[in-house]
């Protein structure tokens, strides 16, 4: 068949699927691998092979298809199941069609930050190491990853020592990494605190609407939020009337939506009494909300 033949929608179609057969935005050798047509053929009838790419409304310059942060966050958790735990970047590219490295740079850069995100524990390469504890002794050897400390200690609530004992090695290795991940030590450490009744409220709410969401979630390592709705970029804040209304509650509150806002999250703070007295209202906003981003769309 001549290019003259080639129907211009079948041209477009055909770079659609194998870019999403691959994950990315097609190279000229990577079309003509997967493709049903060689890469000339779009060459002669678009141009350039850059036209190509923008008539099939891909942007030229990048080298991956777009993907929306929940379908991103759905297929890690799919992987997830399917393998039985958080798998490992290798892992993941042998269950799917996405790229690994494309997922991170979207979520903080990490693959630890996108599994989190996902509600996922870090991914752990193998068991703890047996190193034996005491002065000097796996002090330099302990270099876990940034992230991964500021999950355990900020997010899963372990103390310096329950740290050390999974590690095999010294307290003293823990807070010294503590220190140089820059993570506040706390003098009297405290277990993250369970739900409170008014985040069970909100939670219960967004599980009859079917709204897919995730519990005490951290952003960028800063921040941990009541309730993330991940594709949307939603975020809901459950405000306590004890602990919202002590000294310093409002300047945080405000300091933490500054950032939040930066990174282009939308956030919905209810106080204790609106929770209470009408949950339903509170979650349809969140509703109403999504809507709107499907819409926009």
């Amino acid at each position: 068949m001549s290019v003259s033949k080639y129907p211009r929608e079948f041209l477009i179609a055909e770079l659609k699927r194998v870019a999403r057969h691959l994950g990315t935005v097609p190279t000229l050798k990577e079309f003509r691998q997967h493709a049903s047509v060689s890469p000339a053929t779009l060459v002669k009838r678009f141009g350039s092979w850059s036209k190509a790419l923008a008539s099939a409304g891909f942007d030229p310059t990048k080298t991956r298809l777009t993907y929306d942060d929940l379908e991103i966050l759905e297929e890690l958790r799919r992987v997830a199941a399917e393998v039985g735990r958080t798998p490992a970047t290798t892992e993941f590219s042998k269950h799917s069609r996405m790229n690994p490295t494309t997922i991170s740079q979207r979520f903080g850069g990490s693959w630890e930050a996108a599994c989190r995100a996902a509600g996922l524990k870090p991914f752990v390469a193998g068991p703890p190491r047996n190193l034996v504890g005491g002065w000097n002794k796996g002090q330099r050897k302990f270099k876990l990853d940034a992230d991964e400390l500021r999950y355990l200690y900020d997010v899963e609530g372990l103390s310096a020592s329950a740290i050390a004992r999974r590690y095999g090695i010294g307290q003293g290795s823990v807070l010294r990494r503590l220190r140089e991940c820059g993570i506040e030590i706390r003098r009297l450490h405290y277990t993250m605190p369970r739900t409170t009744t008014i985040e069970d409220l909100i939670y219960a709410e967004l599980e009859r609407r079917g709204v897919t969401y995730v519990k005490q979630q951290v952003v960028d390592g800063l921040y941990v939020v009541d309730a993330l709705v991940p594709g949307a970029r939603l975020v809901i804040e459950c405000d306590g009337a004890y602990w919202h209304s002590r000294p310093g509650a409002a300047e945080r509150d405000r300091k933490k939506d500054r950032y939040l806002n930066s990174r282009g999250y939308k956030i919905f703070r209810f106080l204790e009494s609106a929770i209470r007295a009408d949950v339903q209202a509170c979650v349809q906003k969140i509703v109403d909300a999504l809507v709107d981003r499907v819409n926009q769309k």
